[in-house]
């Protein structure tokens, strides 16, 4: 084992001893290595665009509701931040990042802290009841 590789098993053996491996993600999280297919509505090729600013521009538009940002070497120029009018299932893809915009990410985390409707209610006792 090289040292690099023995390094990360340390590490990741310390995120399970420490209980952080099993945390679920946040609805807002940012997702490294992964992307999202289709509805890009736009592609943005800015010299030294990171995440952080794909994120802040899909935030300031108010169709986007997901963002992937792709690294230079990927796309042949420099970096590039694509806009997403959806927030399909997230994807590996090593030297891309995604996320959600705010306003998506809120509204999960709001329907997360709800009660559940009366139409939920016969459903979720029969899942915690199980099979008869």
């Amino acid at each position: 084992m090289t040292g690099r590789s023995l390094t990360a098993a340390l590490v990741l053996a310390g995120f399970a001893l420490a209980g952080l491996a099993a945390t679920p993600a946040l609805a807002d999280d940012i997702l490294e290595g992964h992307a999202r297919r289709g509805s890009v509505y736009q592609t943005l090729a800015i010299d030294n665009l990171t995440p952080r600013a794909c994120a802040a521009i899909c935030d300031a538009d108010g169709s986007c509701q997901s963002w992937v940002w792709t690294r230079a070497e990927l796309t042949g120029s420099g970096p590039a931040c694509s806009l997403l009018s959806a927030a399909p299932t997230p994807y590996r893809a090593p030297g891309r990042v995604t996320g959600l915009s705010q306003a998506i990410a809120n509204r999960i985390e709001a329907a997360a802290d709800r009660p559940p409707s009366e139409r939920e209610i016969p459903a979720l006792r029969a899942t915690l009841d199980g099979p008869r």
